[in-house]
């Protein structure tokens, strides 16, 4: 396939802002699409890195598979997504398994490229510190909720991902990626029967709601509080 045209490349707030933008425009002009059908593995776990990876189209699941075959979901990534980079910076091989979900269309910006393009813009360093740090942070949450309970756990995730996905509507702030409750109930390691119960319970406190599909957060202010207490 033949290069992508620069504006057809997505970008989040999370790597848009403070981004340098001669940065983005390299990673941009070396990015190079790549399909995927509903499923497919993108990379397994352990598999050498070869580039930094976007999603322009659809979603990605980051998932760790245990011995019995069941799956920790660690993160979704939806359209202007980037991830991949801690394989890149510290060159050992991938920490866990991608997966299309839905039919789906990633952009490759190869190794070698990419690390050519923060030697040009050093500035950029700084600039994946600061993701590589929001998403060390999210990782310690994660830790740290393993023991409250379910519902705090649920409030927190649906928060961390309206930092990325959230989109601000009359309504309130509207994550803008398809969000099954069993991808939920992975994320959190318990059942879909449990995020469903909690999401209900959620709802009528007029914390959030469910619009086809996607996950409307009503009171992101109220929901802080609480995950805050």
């Amino acid at each position: 396939m033949g290069s992508m045209p620069d504006d057809a490349l997505l970008w989040s707030r999370l790597w848009l802002d403070g981004a340098p933008a001669e940065l983005t425009r390299a990673l941009t002009a070396a990015a190079r699409p790549r399909r995927l059908q509903d499923g497919e593995l993108l990379y397994a776990k352990g598999d050498t890195a070869t580039g930094l990876i976007g999603v322009r189209r659809g979603i990605v699941r980051n998932v760790h598979v245990a011995g019995d075959g069941r799956e920790l979901l660690f993160g979704l990534f939806a359209a202007g997504s980037w991830f991949g980079e801690i394989s890149l910076f510290d060159e050992a091989p991938r920490p866990l398994h991608a997966y299309a979900m839905g039919e789906t269309e990633v952009l490759l910006v190869p190794t070698v490229a990419f690390h050519a393009a923060l030697e040009a813009h050093p500035q950029g360093y700084r600039h994946f510190a600061r993701v590589l740090c929001h998403k060390l942070r999210v990782a310690f949450e994660m830790l740290e909720d393993q023991s409250r309970p379910l519902h705090l756990r649920l409030a927190r995730r649906l928060l961390d991902l309206g930092a990325v996905y959230g989109q601000t509507t009359p309504e309130g702030l509207l994550l803008n990626l398809p969000l099954p409750q069993e991808e939920l109930a992975r994320m959190l390691a318990t059942t879909r029967q449990s995020i469903n119960k909690e999401l209900r319970v959620l709802s009528q406190h007029g914390l959030v709601a469910m619009q086809g599909g996607r996950v409307l957060l009503r009171d992101a202010h109220a929901l802080r509080v609480m995950v805050a207490a």
